[in-house]
């Protein structure tokens, strides 16, 4: 019977189309439990007309106090697949609003993939920001009424940030012609510039800002799958990488100009981002066109869609960060060529957009997706899943749930996670699933197994791992000399020599005593940071272990190593004492904090004990390779300006369970160091010839003692790859005619900027080269050069030979004695070196030139980047050269050039800042110009106050008069009229009789 009634009512209703009445009712029988806003349903018709939408909507621009009712009405209405939150405030406490849409609001579930979209991130480009407005309203009003927005809502999670930099837009301004006005936030930042950077830091993400720290922390804190980022101002997809690796000291690469070449720089999912810019191209009316805008006539986009790189660089941008930091596939939509369209085009605008917003978020669901558990059916987080050969790696949650979006094809998965066995599967994904559910189960693999497999069982290395004391360091290397018969390969350099009173020192080689001049020289060094080399340290004596044991079981590898090779460890033990006593304090300080650490006394000019010790004992040993050890990040550091260095590095990152680069959160500290390891490879290299490579251990300087262990585990195989490149090169003998060794020649790899010298005894080089061709230059002075190909195989070591020099022969037409001193034919040398200034930082743009002797032609060169700098074709003799810069003091020096044309190396010049101003120094200076502006000042006061004086004069009022303007009694109470009428203004004294 009620089931009936209601039935009547219900249909009663319908028939008077009275929504709002039968609401009324629903609230007085059940109550008034929520207001609930009512808009009359739109005709059938103008459904579609009308955008979609079911009830009518107005096509308006929103200002923040618009926007945030729009939201809140929303989140009112349709509470139950609803919830709007803030993830941070702007620079004006402007609350950055992101609307979640999902079945079961609030939490991630299992299984259910996280998208995101991100509008107004420029303040001036609005369309995105009303697109995603216009969008929620379209979810939510057809949910459970359209079958592709139900199954969408039921099985994504999406998050709309409608407005990143609401300060911004309120600045904004419809008719700006300039597309200038409120595209950078409040403290005037351009936001898709501000975001840590792959390639390097500069103003613009120097500092983060409040706005672009809220978006890092929310992408972070959900394991989003898959973004978007809604722009305006053209009309293409554009997608990964935005800039290379040399857009930061290039400026023109930025500039949005056709004529300046770029070189595209695709990611290692190059074709699945451009699978992904085209699925929005290709759904929307014109973008697939490509045509240009009429602002920029001469940008093509074929198919709509671009490489970022390729199109303008776009240093610190947010799709590159998401992709390289976050782990999330984000692309970058620009929506129109009109940043801020009249309101009356934004129904155009959103039909263009509608099936193409909706169809981007649908691809979600494409790739491979599963749980990762243990054996036990527990859920394994933070698994690393990587595809192919992609160094992008996704992350399992705290269910064990992952998502790796890919193509259709045959896919090879790799999953790692700590304390298990690194797993590999296979899938094949059809074109007609478009996905695919991968489940996996993880082994667990404890420490002892672990070191079976690959330390030689050695379980000090991952078993109560803990930071050893200066004292207890000195003890291990001492027992590595002494016991378990490794006298013959190991001596401990304690109180040798002076080097040996500062730093320890540990030499492995075999046949200790034999001649090394047949050897590879090799450092490992802990760091150059104190507050990095207890773990450096403790890494280094794990990897002498290994290497000894290695010898003791006759590993072939090692035998080979160490009959090749001589390996100096160096582990720092300086303030050790003060970082731990930090790192008792407080075990989870992460960073310890100390000042002038070795690295940055390295760089100064200042001479000091330890550090003068230190560059001695490089300068000596003239090491073939080296290794240290960073923090703040998991990248190899290495020389820049050697595409040889560069395939070294490949090869030592080549393992085959690759843990993805670690998310560590920047710092100005580690920045600094950063840049200081950048500087000591590029000094290392330019001034003793030795390549250096620094290895990022973790995140933390001084992690916790346990992760030891995992630390090691995750980069033996990358260590081993650094000592097996001796293992590939060349080597020979470079002699005269009659057999004797050339100990000055040297030979240069043509194409290449390396030079090798010969051993100063048997003339022997030795290469470590990649494997593939090469042309070698073998050259001495007063002989003539050979040139000789050589092919490089990996792991082996290609013997030349000996290689004999022909005498140059002068072949003339007759004989002429030349006396000594005059019209003398002098040998061309090379001059290399630095200029610096005395802070040791490098002086860019510098000129140096040979002023003594007069030559024919002007020798001269710049310095570039660091200071460097190369002239050529140097006459034999005293020569003197001249340093000028700007803002710098000139320098001249004399150089002693020898006839042997052999180069002159380290010719470093330290400039000191012109501190004189107009020819007088800065203090005179200051104290001449502040003497001179308060005497205009006080000329300036005094004229006023003479003009003013003159003007006082001539305005008195006594000097002009006029009658005052009467209104009868209104100014006066007496009648003082006359029989006229008039007012007496001036009576006559009453005379007494």
């Amino acid at each position: 019977l009620y089931v009936y009634i209601i039935y009547i009512i219900c249909h009663f209703f319908c028939t008077i189309h009275s929504l709002e009445v039968f609401c009324c009712f629903l609230s007085i029988i059940l109550g008034n439990f929520r207001k609930i806003i009512v808009e009359r349903a739109d005709k059938a018709e103008n459904v579609e007309k009308n955008g979609g939408f079911l009830t009518p909507t107005q096509f308006v621009h929103h200002n923040y106090t618009a926007m945030e009712k729009f939201l809140r009405d929303i989140a009112d209405n349709y509470p139950s697949i609803t919830r709007l939150y803030s993830i941070g405030k702007s620079v004006q406490n402007r609350e950055l609003l992101v609307m979640e849409l999902f079945a079961k609001p609030g939490e991630h579930l299992p299984n259910v993939p996280e998208f995101k979209y991100v509008a107004n991130m420029h303040g001036n480009e609005v369309v995105g920001k009303e697109m995603l407005l216009l969008l929620t309203k379209y979810i939510c009003e057809r949910y459970m009424y359209d079958d592709r927005i139900t199954n969408l809502v039921n099985n994504t999670r999406m998050h709309f940030l409608y407005s990143m930099n609401p300060d911004g837009y309120e600045i904004a301004r419809e008719d700006d012609n300039t597309n200038a006005i409120g595209r950078e936030n409040a403290n005037n930042v351009d936001l898709n510039r501000n975001f840590p950077d792959q390639y390097g830091i500069d103003r613009n993400n120097r500092i983060t800002e409040p706005e672009v720290k809220a978006v890092m922390n929310w992408t972070l804190s959900i394991p989003f799958v898959l973004s978007a980022n809604l722009h305006g101002g053209s009309l293409v997809a554009n997608y990964p990488f935005d800039d290379n690796a040399n857009d930061f000291n290039d400026p023109f690469t930025r500039l949005r100009d056709v004529k300046v070449s770029r070189k595209l720089n695709p990611t290692d999912d190059h074709e699945l981002f451009k699978h992904l810019a085209r699925v929005y191209s290709k759904a929307h009316p014109t973008m697939h066109f490509g045509s240009p805008c009429p602002k920029f006539k001469q940008e093509i986009f074929p198919d709509g869609i671009v490489n970022g790189a390729q199109w303008y660089s776009v240093t610190g941008g947010m799709q590159d960060w998401n992709y390289v930091r976050a782990g999330v596939m984000e692309i970058t939509l620009e929506l129109g060529c009109d940043k801020y369209p009249k309101a009356s085009e934004l129904l155009k605008y959103w039909k263009d957009n509608r099936e193409p917003l909706l169809l981007f978020i649908e691809q979600i669901h494409n790739g491979i997706h599963g749980f990762v558990r243990s054996s036990i059916s527990h859920p394994v987080p933070q698994a690393a899943i990587t595809m192919d050969d992609s160094r992008h790696t996704v992350y399992s949650d705290t269910y064990g749930d992952y998502w790796r979006l890919a193509l259709p094809g045959r896919h090879n998965i790799t999953i790692l996670a700590d304390g298990f066995s690194p797993q590999r599967e296979t899938v094949e994904i059809s074109a007609e699933q478009g996905s695919i559910r991968l489940d996996i189960t993880l082994m667990r693999d404890d420490d002892q197994h672990w070191a079976s497999a690959n330390d030689y069982r050695i379980i000090e290395n991952v078993v109560h791992t803990r930071y050893h004391s200066n004292s207890e360091i000195r003890e291990t290397l001492a027992d590595f000399e002494t016991h378990h018969d490794n006298g013959q390969i190991a001596t401990f350099g304690y109180a040798e020599n002076e080097f040996d009173l500062y730093y320890n020192s540990i030499k492995l080689t075999s046949d200790i005593g034999a001649p090394e001049e047949n050897k590879f020289k090799i450092l490992i060094l802990s760091s150059f940071f104190d507050t990095i080399s207890p773990l450096g340290r403790e890494i280094a004596l794990n990897l002498v272990r290994h290497i000894i044991e290695g010898y003791k079981l006759k590993e072939p590898r090692i035998l080979k190593l160490l009959q090749n090779s001589v390996l100096y460890v160096v582990p720092i033990t300086e303030n050790f004492e003060t970082i731990f006593k930090q790192y008792n304090g407080n075990n989870s300080i992460c960073d310890p904090m100390l000042r002038d650490e070795l690295g940055e006394r390295l760089l100064s000019p200042e001479s000091e004990k330890r550090r003068d010790l230190l560059l001695q004992f490089l300068d000596n040993e003239r090491f073939d390779l080296m290794l240290t050890f960073i923090a703040g990040h998991s990248e190899l550091i290495y020389p820049k300006d050697e595409q040889i260095f560069e395939r070294f590095t490949h090869n030592i990152e080549n393992v085959e369970f690759s843990f993805s680069p670690l998310q560590c959160p920047a710092s100005m500290i580690r920045n600094n160091h950063r840049d200081v390891i950048e500087r000591l490879t590029n000094l290392l290299y330019k001034m003793y010839n030795i390549p250096m490579f620094s290895l990022g251990l973790s995140c933390c300087r001084m992690p916790p003692q346990t992760q030891i262990a995992s630390i090691w585990r995750k980069n033996i195989d990358k260590l081993k790859n650094f000592l097996h490149l001796i293992e590939t090169g060349a080597i020979g003998y470079v002699q005269n005619e009659k057999g004797l060794p050339l100990r000055e020649a040297f030979i240069r790899l043509i194409d290449h900027k390396l030079v090798y010298n010969v051993t100063k005894n048997l003339a022997r080089f030795q290469l470590m080269l990649p494997p593939g061709l090469y042309s070698l230059e073998i050259s001495a002075p007063k002989y003539e050069s050979n040139v000789t190909k050589l092919e490089v195989e990996q792991g082996k070591i290609t013997d030349l030979g000996i290689i004999k020099l022909s005498v140059y022969t002068l072949i003339t037409g007759h004989s002429e004695i030349v006396p000594l001193g005059r019209n003398r034919q002098h040998t061309a040398s090379l001059l290399t070196g630095f200029v610096l200034d005395l802070s040791n930082h490098p002086v860019p743009h510098a000129k140096v030139s040979v002023v003594a002797p007069i030559t024919k032609h002007y020798l001269r060169n710049f310095t570039d980047s660091i200071g460097a700098y190369t002239i050529n074709n140097i006459p034999s003799g005293e020569v003197t050269l001249k340093v000028e810069a700007p803002r710098y003091l000139e320098a001249t020096r004399l150089v002693l050039v020898t006839d042997d044309g052999m180069p002159i190396k380290g010719v470093v010049f330290r400039l000191k800042r012109n501190e004189h101003v107009m020819g007088m120094p800065r203090f005179i200076f200051i104290v001449f110009a502040s003497i001179a502006i308060i005497i205009v000042v006080v000329m300036c006061i005094l004229c006023a106050q003479f003009f003013l004086a003159r003007r006082h004069r001539t305005d008195k009022p006594y000097y002009n008069f006029s009658l005052l303007p009467q209104k009868g009694k209104e100014l006066f109470e007496d009648d003082d009229l006359g029989d006229d009428g008039e007012t007496e203004l001036f009576r006559s004294p009453i005379k007494s009789k």
